[in-house]
């Protein structure tokens, strides 16, 4: 993850942004919490899908929290042209 990358997610709480992992996974996240101290830096967030409204419905019941280390790259959303 870029320095870049890190700012837009610490300034993105709240908002949606398409998260890119080491493992190859990637997917849209609803930012909760950043906490980029310590020795285990992480990010808290909800995985989202786009809903056919334009908002974003929940995927599951429950947060994810992950390890910034594990983030290659962080993406604005943008939806696909219709």
């Amino acid at each position: 993850m870029t320095d870049s990358d890190r700012t837009l997610l610490k300034n993105s709480i709240d908002l949606v942004l398409d998260l890119e992992f080491s493992d190859g996974d990637r997917h849209l996240a609803q930012i909760l919490f950043v906490f980029d101290e310590g020795d285990t830096p992480d990010v808290f967030y909800l995985k989202v899908a786009p809903g056919p409204d334009g908002t974003f419905l929940p995927q599951g019941s429950t947060g994810h929290s992950v390890l910034l280390a594990d983030i290659v790259a962080v993406h604005r959303y943008q939806a696909e042209p219709t």
